[in-house]
């Protein structure tokens, strides 16, 4: 945005009666002295994500490319060699190859160009995090929702979908739901009728919430999909696949006797039962409990007492039924000057008496975290890796969360993690130790400790799914793994 802009314009961009694109964006990013897409990438996924009129201004395609353009030409020219190359690409290299490679006009040949592409791209999406996974994410989004590309991007996932132990499964899936090509319905359909592993199951049930709103599904398709959330809801499953199938329920076109019938099953596990008749992972008085908490401890921090609005989107964080709007509301919070304060704030609500022992008041807290959480919050997620009698889930969303978080654990840490999964591994060998296992693998990779793992895999010659699941990272592209964090 060159210039300066006027009072008005300001006004009516605030007040939202104009719609503000991305140059506007980046403006106050400056002059906040706000880093690089701080606001913009969040904006984009969220724009991505629900779609609407306020997200034309994100996602409209770029122009046509003049074919005299030589600047334009050489500069998709390089883009596309470095990535052949296996050189190092930032966030805004992906930026600019996806924004220009998807514009009118535009052909890429030949088709292995473009699988180089989107397979290098998803590759970078799965081991980034923060600004970079989402600008990343978005690059993804675009080849997906392209005619040309979309292909290519779908045919990438089924890469990854044909490994059991490669990372970011459920991620993988759920990237299926931005695109609208018959290939994406299938695949999902599959993971949910024959998946590779439990990740790309429950990745295909949070595909399913978007794909059947956005009707990707046919009539036969759907109809499958309503099967499988008759048989998630009909028996005891994990906690998350039935929080995805209850929000399922609502939306598939039911006669009224089998929404009925699937409703009194979803009411006989208590979580599945808030979100049918409450629409809330917790029963109502029991949310505003904790939002009351949460709302107090986050006026005792810096800054000003929240407002409805803040109360609004940390009641989204913790309670709404819907994992990717809690996800997504988490990034708003992140992006605004009130992420550090809220993620204390969920670490001493994780520190209330009891509350780590409700697996639906507490994963949501430590998923949260995954996006909000810094160094100052490791000790305490990291301490749940360890502590004993915490219901499954909960230890490893706590597992899962660690990855995410900045700063570093020390290598004590480290061993008495593996230790801990060794002497499960002897005592009860089977799926759940084995995810698990995996797990751990993942915090470590994504917190930055490969020598650790490494190192860890060698001493413990009896560990060999440890060495086994540690392999895709260790023969991971140098280049990919430099490039993802930038």
């Amino acid at each position: 945005m060159g210039g300066d802009a006027s009072p008005s314009s300001v006004s009516r961009w605030e007040t939202g009666r104009t719609a503000v694109d991305r140059g506007v964006v980046r403006r106050y990013e400056d002059i906040l002295g706000l880093p690089s897409h701080h606001l913009l990438s969040v904006i984009d996924v969220m724009a991505r994500y629900d779609g609407g009129r306020s997200a034309v201004a994100f996602l409209r395609p770029a122009q046509p490319t003049s074919t005299g353009d030589r600047a334009t030409g050489r500069r998709l020219d390089a883009l596309l060699d470095r990535v052949l190359d296996g050189d190092i690409l930032a966030g805004g290299d992906w930026d600019d190859l996806t924004t220009l490679v998807t514009a009118p006009g535009v052909v890429v040949g030949p088709g292995r160009v473009r699988q180089s592409v989107a397979r290098r791209l998803l590759e970078e999406m799965l081991v980034s995090d923060g600004v970079a996974w989402r600008r990343r994410y978005e690059a993804v989004g675009r080849l997906m929702a392209n005619e040309m590309w979309t292909t290519d991007a779908v045919e990438a996932c089924e890469t990854v979908l044909a490994c059991p132990e490669h990372a970011g499964l459920i991620e993988v899936v759920s990237m299926l739901e931005a695109s609208a090509h018959p290939q994406a319905a299938r695949q999902v359909l599959r993971q949910l009728t024959d998946p590779i592993a439990s990740e790309t199951f429950y990745g295909a049930l949070l595909a399913s919430h978007r794909k059947n709103r956005r009707r990707h599904f046919s009539g036969r398709q759907s109809a499958v999909v309503a099967e499988v959330v008759s048989g998630v809801l009909g028996k005891t499953s994990g906690r998350l696949e039935g929080e995805a199938a209850a929000v399922l329920l609502h939306q598939l076109q039911l006669s009224s006797a089998r929404a009925a019938r699937l409703a009194e099953m979803a009411c006989e596990w208590p979580v599945t039962c808030n979100i049918v008749r409450h629409g809330c992972l917790v029963e109502p008085h029991a949310a505003q409990v904790v939002l009351a908490r949460m709302s107090a401890r986050v006026s005792d921090g810096p800054g000003p007492a929240p407002d409805a609005m803040l109360r609004g989107f940390i009641d989204d964080v913790l309670h709404h039924p819907v994992a990717d709007v809690r996800l997504y509301t988490a990034m708003l919070l992140d992006a605004s000057p009130y992420g550090s304060t809220v993620a204390e704030a969920l670490c001493e609500e994780l520190r209330v008496p009891g509350m780590v022992q409700v697996t639906e008041r507490a994963v949501p807290a430590l998923y949260a975290l995954r996006v909000l959480g810094g160094p100052g919050q490791r000790p305490t997620v990291a301490r749940l890796t360890l502590a004993r009698g915490l219901p499954h889930e909960v230890e490893q969303a706590a597992v899962h969360a660690l990855g995410h978080i900045g700063g570093h654990s020390p290598a004590g840490y480290w061993q008495a993690a593996l230790r801990r999964l060794e002497e499960r591994w002897r005592e009860h060998p089977g799926p759940s130790v084995r995810s698990a296992l995996k797990r751990f693998v993942y915090n470590a990779a994504m917190s930055g400790e490969l020598d650790v793992l490494r190192r860890l895999a060698h001493t413990h010659p009896q560990s060999e799914p440890l060495r086994s699941m540690s392999g895709w990272w260790v023969e991971l592209a140098r280049a990919v793994r430099e490039s993802a964090c930038v």
